[in-house]
């Protein structure tokens, strides 16, 4: 897959990225695939219809239609009662980013990475949003510029506080206490 042209608009100049595929699990791990062949020849999956015709699968494609046929109008989507703006995909405009501190990459739930290219930008953490596609919500993104590369992580911001060094069972402690100073021990004898 080609790499696809992002906008980033960093401290009111507007930059050029380069974004390129996915890294996805197969990326990481490696794939498997099962490859079904006939005299050398490879097979595709398709759908034999009742009436003997043969439809390959990458002869179907989807789309809404009503019950007439006609194709069908987009969907409406509402949150909460309120009609939502389909918000549009992030390679038709360009993005707003922001300098963030690096502790918010700790408080960060990625969900998606790719790597980007993206020159000019100084080393450090830039927050914004990212949509693939058009959609009514956009997503949190953080982009992170190092040394040797940059890489754009999508997910959500979570609102978690940094962990300190609590005692994380005082309530334990406490109820010991209460029981004690009530007067009646309780102990297995008294079932």
């Amino acid at each position: 897959m080609a790499a696809k042209t992002l906008k980033l608009n960093v401290a009111g100049s507007e930059i050029a990225a380069s974004l390129e595929s996915k890294i996805g699990k197969d990326d990481l791990y490696g794939r498997v695939e099962q490859v079904v062949e006939q005299e050398g020849k490879r097979l595709e999956r398709g759908w034999l219809l009742p009436d003997g015709l043969i439809f390959r699968k990458s002869q179907v494609a989807m789309t809404s239609v009503d019950p007439e046929g006609s194709p069908a109008e987009s969907p409406e989507i509402f949150c909460a009662g309120q009609k939502q703006e389909l918000r549009p995909s992030s390679f038709d405009g360009a993005e707003a980013l922001e300098p963030v501190p690096l502790e918010t990459l700790a408080r960060f739930a990625t969900t998606d990475v790719y790597p980007i290219g993206a020159g000019g930008l100084a080393p450090g953490l830039y927050r914004g949003t990212f949509n693939y596609r058009k959609s009514a919500r956009a997503r949190d993104a953080l982009l992170l510029v190092r040394d040797d590369g940059a890489f754009l992580l999508v997910g959500q911001v979570k609102a978690c506080p940094m962990v300190g060094r609590t005692v994380a069972y005082e309530f334990f402690d406490a109820a010991g206490t209460a029981a004690e100073e009530s007067g009646d021990p309780l102990d297995f004898s008294m079932m």
